[in-house]
């Protein structure tokens, strides 16, 4: 008899509000942003975690796994696990959407003593470059990458403070031609219950 997927997996939910803008020291091309505009938008996310060792369908696949950044060659990490976004990322206050096609993140371990970082990217649509709603701001079509403090080894006790978004792309300021992490923007997360009673949605 077959599990339901559900019962091998739970969630942790959270709403992650992001601010897409020219941000000091970024590496995008001088005229992306260059206006000072942003794009404000919500993200519903959920961490999966497994529910049943002997089944852990919140495992990603090695496509997941391959879109993940490379940031902790010496350090340890936990495996890659799925992250989903099952609803459409609010823009303009909900007069715009974006879809969202969930995600993949981990845990690196920090020092003793010290917070771990879990790291994490949702693939998104993007929005139009030159639009008459957002000018000459844009949301990359393809991934954003966050990442945050984290204690305990827990996605269940994130931090609160402000973390940047970043997306890859190829280019040359390291020296050679290699994909780069390049800044796009702030983001909050916030805990989805939490999220809704503020936000009345």
């Amino acid at each position: 008899e077959t599990v339901p997927e559900d019962i091998m997996t739970s969630s942790i939910d959270y709403r992650l509000y992001i601010e897409i803008g020219r941000e000091d020291g970024t590496w995008m091309d001088p005229k992306w942003g260059a206006s000072g505009k942003r794009i404000e938008f919500t993200s519903d996310i959920s961490f999966l975690v497994p529910n049943n060792d002997e089944a852990d369908l919140s495992l990603a696949d090695s496509d997941v796994v391959a879109k993940m950044v490379k940031d902790n060659l010496s350090g340890k990490s936990s495996a890659v696990r799925r992250l989903d976004s099952p609803q459409p990322a609010r823009l303009r206050g909900g007069f715009d959407q974006m879809r969202c096609h969930g995600g993949g993140w981990r845990i690196d371990a920090g020092k003793p003593g010290r917070s771990s970082t879990v790291r994490f990217y949702v693939d998104v649509d993007g929005t139009s470059e030159g639009s008459s709603t957002y000018g000459d701001i844009s949301i990359p079509k393809g991934c954003l990458y966050f990442s945050l403090p984290c204690f305990n080894n827990s996605v269940r006790q994130l931090s609160n403070k402000e973390g940047i978004v970043t997306v890859r792309q190829m280019g040359w300021h390291t020296g050679w031609r290699r994909e780069e992490s390049r800044i796009v923007g702030v983001f909050r997360i916030v805990p989805i219950e939490q999220a809704r009673k503020r936000d009345k949605f």
